[in-house]
């Protein structure tokens, strides 16, 4: 393991944990694309299945992550400190910990799929195709509490090339069953929409094992940790990485839960405006998934800087970390503003579906800016332990998003555009208060009103 001393955070620090995570997620991205792609040109219904799917899907994905992010912040400040002995407890009891959601998770989603998307308001034949796939896919639950407190453990010292390689893996053997599974190739029946959730869960079952053996394994990790007292659960450790991670659960949840409500109002509206809503927002969320490798460096560093008790490299390195996603968010808003329907096209040839679709791209292109700041500099807040404040902005932003979001597509008969009109609001509002907060932390004048809210609550 790398030792961490006082000195300045630097670009080739920042790089050696970011370029990784970054060739990672775009590898990522590029096989969720494809995948829709295929989809998209065997049935543009698939879109909003796709799209029911992932709202629940992403509410539990980022609840356990948020969770386990806990697990990276109290293994980055010990590194910082110096207390490898306390890294090997936490890393060691995280594995049952991190666990014990993701495995209800897999209970809930695999019986209870269907009812999930009738409470959602989805209707037949999408209700059918949106229920099957998450049945399927709700295996993956099964190893991912595992599987993310190694990733954890590894993000909090900062090796991450194995994450790479290991989901470089996963995504080329996603692309290949894909095309097999949903296509019928090679003797194989023809699934459709099944065979691209049946691709995804065999892809993660074959390649994620390499990263839980990484850690008991590698020399690299000096804190030799020991299988056998994973299985010797204490929870007077794990406590502690909870208490850390489970306001960033929370954050998760209430932001996903606004999400579903919006969704839900747009099941309301019509089919088509939920496909073109979550193909729309992803689409906008690609430049943040290969810049959350910068996210991921600045909770890292923030997280060991703190540990050494250097709070001024501690925002240094989150401002780094924003300088070089602003980057990304300028080439991505460019292709957006010039080239809409062009992207469009590559997941299906429906010109009405592509031409309602582009005219929202350059208001989401501008909302890449605040959302950056909410993401970077959001991880170096969590980075240095103050965990509660995103959750508390959180909570604003959620009852913001979904009054102004019913005000806009029901009353003022925005529709879609009143969705992300909204964003670009939200994103601006919260991305103020929380550079704020990281520069100047409980100091600065404008924060002492909503200071006193949270001492209340924090002590209620």
């Amino acid at each position: 393991m790398e030792k961490i001393s006082s000195s300045n955070v630097t670009v080739k620090k920042i790089f050696s944990i970011a370029f990784p995570l970054i060739f990672q997620q775009l590898f990522m991205q590029l096989q969720i694309y494809v995948d829709r792609a295929m989809l998209g040109h065997v049935n543009s219904e698939y879109f909003s299945a796709i799209g029911n799917v992932l709202v629940p899907f992403n509410v539990l994905v980022s609840i356990i992550g948020g969770i386990c992010t806990g697990t990276t912040i109290m293994i980055a400040q010990s590194i910082g400190a110096k207390n490898e002995v306390q890294c090997k407890n936490y890393a060691e009891c995280s594995f049952i910990g991190n666990s014990i959601f993701p495995f209800i998770t897999f209970l809930v989603f695999f019986f209870g799929s269907s009812s999930i998307f009738k409470l959602m308001g989805v209707q037949f034949p999408v209700l059918e195709s949106s229920a099957s796939y998450l049945r399927i896919m709700s295996f993956i639950f099964i190893h991912m509490g595992f599987t993310s407190t190694a990733v954890c453990i590894m993000q909090g010292i900062g090796i991450t090339k194995i994450i790479m390689f290991t989901g470089v893996l996963n995504n080329l053997l996603n692309l290949i069953l894909d095309y097999v599974l949903i296509f019928g190739k090679f003797g194989f029946p023809r699934m459709d929409i099944n065979g691209a959730a049946l691709a995804l869960v065999i892809s993660d079952f074959l390649s994620y094992p390499i990263l839980v053996g990484y850690v008991f394994l590698s020399k690299k990790i000096t804190f030799k940790l020991s299988f056998k007292n994973v299985f010797h659960f204490s929870w007077k450790i794990y406590n502690k990485i909870f208490k850390v991670g489970f306001p960033s659960g929370i954050e998760f949840l209430i932001w996903n839960i606004g999400n579903l409500i919006i969704v839900s109002f747009l099941n309301r509206l019509d089919i088509l405006s939920v496909g073109i809503y979550t193909l729309v927002f992803s689409l906008s969320t690609f430049p943040l998934l290969l810049y959350m490798g910068f996210a991921n460096a600045a909770l890292t560093l923030a997280g060991q800087k703190t540990g050494e008790n250097d709070h001024k490299q501690a925002i240094n390195a989150g401002l780094m970390c924003l300088g070089f996603s602003f980057i990304f968010c300028i080439v991505f808003a460019a292709l957006f503003i010039i080239f809409p329907k062009a992207i469009l096209k590559l997941f299906t040839n429906d010109m009405s579906y592509i031409n309602y679709a582009a005219q929202f791209f350059l208001i989401v292109s501008i909302t890449m800016f605040p959302k950056a700041i909410n993401n970077v500099i959001g991880l170096g807040i969590r980075g240095i332990g103050d965990t509660k404040w995103m959750l508390y902005g959180q909570i604003f932003g959620t009852i913001f998003a979904i009054t102004v979001s019913y005000i806009f597509i029901f009353i003022l008969n925005l529709g879609l555009f009143g969705i992300f009109l909204m964003f670009l609001i939200d994103e601006c509002l919260r991305g103020i208060a929380n550079i704020l907060r990281f520069l100047k932390g409980r100091e600065f004048f404008f924060l002492k009103p909503f200071e006193k809210i949270v001492e209340k609550i924090d002590t209620f």
